[in-house]
C-alpha cells in the first residue's frame, strides 16, 4: 500500500526544513516565546494559597484542607491590628482582650471580650467561641443627658417629661414613655399640673345645671366626687354627662356619674365620698358634666379629676 508522507517545515519561504520532533516528546515547542512570569514564586496552573505568615509556604489542598487567610492592605502587606494593638500572635491581642489573659486567634477575629476605648478611637472586633462577633459599649460613650452627673452601668431608660396629655398615636405606632416633670413614670397618675377639681351647690330645684365645662376638644376624667346635703328636704341627685345644650337627663341614653335620693333630717344630713379605683372617663369630647335635682334639695358637690 502507497500513503502519502507529510512533514512540517517551518515558514521560511522555499525552506525544507522540517521542525524537530520524535515519536516519545512530539514536536518540540519554543518555550522562550512564553510571556514571563510575574515577580516572585509563580506556578503555572496553579493558586497560591498560604497560612498568612510572612513565610508562608505553598500549601496542598489535599493535605492541608484548614486553611486561614491573611488580610492585607492596599500595598499587599498583612494587615495585624484593626483599631489597637492586637496582632496575629495569640499572645498579641491586648486590644481585643479586657483582662491580661491571652486568648487563641479564631478565623481571623480573637476570641476574646473587646476592651473598652476612648470616646472617638477605633473599635476592635471580637468574637466568641461560637465564632457570634461580641459587642460592647463604652460607658463614656452612652449619652447621660436629662439633669447630668449620673453615668455608668446600669444602662438607664428615660421617660419623656410631660404635665399635659400628648397627641394619641395611630393604632400600633410606636409611642413614647412618659413620666411626670419629676421623673415619676405615668401609668395611671396624672402630673398634678393637670388636675381638676369643681365645686358647686344649690338649694333649689335644678335641671342640667353645669359643674364641669372642659376645654374645648377635652374630655372629661372623674377620679373621685363628695356631696353633701342639708335641710330636711329630701329629694333625687343625678350627676351626668351631656352635650351643652342638652339639660334634661334621659335614663338608659345618658351617661350617669351617681343617681340617688338623698333624705335629710334635722338631725341627719346624708351624703356620699366616693374614691373610684380607676377614673370615670366620658369618651365624648366637649361634653360637659351636669347636675339634676328634686324637691329644692339641698346639695354640696364636689368632683375631682382631669381633662384628656
Amino acid at each position: 500500500m502507497d500513503y502519502q508522507y507529510v512533514k512540517l517545515v517551518d515558514g521560511t519561504a522555499d525552506s525544507t526544513a522540517k521542525i524537530p520532533g520524535d515519536a516519545t516528546n512530539g514536536l518540540d515547542v519554543d518555550v522562550t516565546r512564553l510571556p514571563a512570569l510575574v515577580a516572585g514564586t509563580a506556578y503555572v496552573g496553579k493558586v497560591r494559597l498560604t497560612d498568612g505568615t510572612t513565610d508562608a509556604t505553598v500549601r496542598d489542598l489535599a493535605t492541608n484542607d484548614a486553611l486561614n487567610v491573611a488580610i492585607v492592605d492596599g500595598s499587599g502587606a498583612q494587615v495585624t491590628s484593626f483599631g489597637g494593638s492586637g496582632g496575629t500572635s495569640s499572645t498579641d491581642n491586648s486590644a481585643f482582650t479586657a483582662g491580661t489573659t491571652a486568648e487563641t486567634p479564631v478565623a481571623g477575629f480573637y476570641q476574646s471580650t473587646p476592651s473598652t476605648v476612648t470616646d472617638g478611637r477605633s473599635a476592635a472586633v471580637g468574637i466568641d467561641n461560637q465564632r457570634r462577633v461580641k459587642v460592647t459599649v463604652d460607658a463614656s460613650t452612652i449619652d447621660v443627658a436629662s439633669d447630668a452627673i449620673d453615668s455608668g452601668n446600669p444602662v438607664k431608660v428615660g421617660f419623656k417629661a410631660i404635665n399635659t396629655f400628648p397627641t394619641a398615636v395611630a393604632n400600633l405606632d410606636r409611642v413614647d414613655s412618659t413620666g411626670d416633670l419629676f421623673g415619676r413614670q405615668l401609668i395611671s397618675h396624672i402630673d398634678p399640673a393637670q388636675f381638676v377639681w369643681k365645686q358647686v351647690e344649690a338649694t333649689t330645684t335644678q335641671t342640667g345645671t353645669t359643674i364641669w365645662d372642659p376645654t374645648v376638644g377635652k374630655r372629661i376624667a372623674v377620679t373621685s366626687y363628695e356631696i353633701g346635703t342639708a335641710s330636711t328636704n329630701a329629694g333625687l341627685l343625678t350627676i351626668w354627662f351631656g352635650d351643652n345644650a342638652d339639660t334634661t337627663f334621659t335614663q338608659g341614653t345618658d351617661q350617669v356619674l351617681f343617681r340617688g335620693t338623698l333624705t335629710p333630717t334635722s338631725t341627719s344630713t346624708p351624703g356620699v365620698i366616693s374614691n373610684l379605683t380607676h377614673p370615670v372617663f366620658c369618651n365624648t369630647a366637649d361634653r360637659e358634666l351636669h347636675y339634676t335635682t328634686t324637691n329644692n334639695l339641698n346639695v354640696y358637690i364636689t368632683v375631682f379629676g382631669y381633662e384628656y
